[in-house]
């Protein structure tokens, strides 16, 4: 039965209907797809009961090949370092590998995927480099992110399946400008899963924009957010937290340069989501 509780029916994609497909979109009765969650009660908040709260990975890339054309990302070892300092503070065992080429990233996340975790609760990377739309960094070149990510699906990372895999990402995904504007304000059991699931992805900034990064105090983003952790990862749920961290990054931070049209610009982070319960970092 549907969710709505509808007649029973068999289920289709929204997409072009492709060779072999029949018409109306909808395939054969015997190929009825049962997804209905089982009726059993759940919780929905992610169990941290396990011997450990997990491992975070820390990618750090300051300086660059000159091949690349990247200038070297000053400020970037202050975000290491905080996040290092804040992560290790909730009880993850944090690791920093600092300038790494596109093979070397992959190993590091590689083998990560590939270590037992059933003795953890979750598992947290942040990546701090240079990027583009849909692209990330090493000192020597690109690499798509999402296989990075990727690496830590359900289907190939089988210890994770079920846990939150976070992801917070500080890099450049374009180069729009924000020009902000402005506003009045009164105030200032067993089931199957998608092997997409329970991920969340904590980008510095909208899709196409600029990131931006202090070259004394480090990235507004890293900033902002391990602040807000600091304060608040204690009691409140991680996308309550993330909200706050938007809240910071959007308000309070904007753009000082004597580089023509880069003055005065701000910025906003973007949370994807595909988490399936509540994450908190304490009981």
């Amino acid at each position: 039965m549907s969710a709505n509780g509808a007649a029973p029916g068999v289920d289709s994609t929204d997409a072009r209907q492709g060779v072999g497909q029949q018409s109306g979109g909808a395939s054969s009765a015997s190929a009825a797809m049962d997804v209905d969650a089982k009726p059993h009660a759940h919780s929905f908040r992610y169990s941290l009961s396990f011997p450990s709260i997990g491992q975070c990975i820390i990618i750090n890339n300051k300086n660059f090949d000159r091949k690349t054309g990247m200038n070297q990302r000053n400020g970037t070892d202050v975000d290491a370092a905080s996040a290092m300092k804040v992560f290790s503070a909730l009880g993850y065992k944090a690791m920093v590998y600092n300038d790494q080429t596109v093979a070397q990233m992959v190993q590091v996340l590689t083998a990560a995927s590939k270590e037992d975790h059933s003795c953890s609760a979750s598992f947290i990377c942040v990546l701090l480099s240079h990027g583009d739309e849909n692209v990330f960094f090493g000192t020597d070149g690109q690499i798509e992110l999402k296989y990075l990510t990727s690496l830590f699906r359900g289907d190939r990372c089988r210890s994770l399946v079920g846990k939150p895999k976070l992801f917070f990402i500080q890099a450049c995904r374009g180069t729009d400008l924000d020009p902000g504007i402005e506003v009045d304000s009164a105030d200032s059991g067993t089931s199957r899963i998608p092997v997409e699931a329970d991920f969340l992805y904590a980008f510095s900034t909208a899709p196409g924009y600029y990131s931006w990064r202090n070259t004394m105090t480090g990235s507004w983003f890293i900033q902002s957010l391990c602040e807000m952790i600091s304060k608040y990862g204690k009691e409140l749920e991680l996308q309550h937290i993330m909200t706050r961290v938007n809240h910071k990054v959007a308000v309070e931070f904007e753009s000082i340069s004597n580089s023509p049209g880069f003055d005065r610009k701000k910025q906003i982070p973007c949370i994807i989501s595909m988490l399936t319960k509540e994450m908190y970092f304490s009981l």
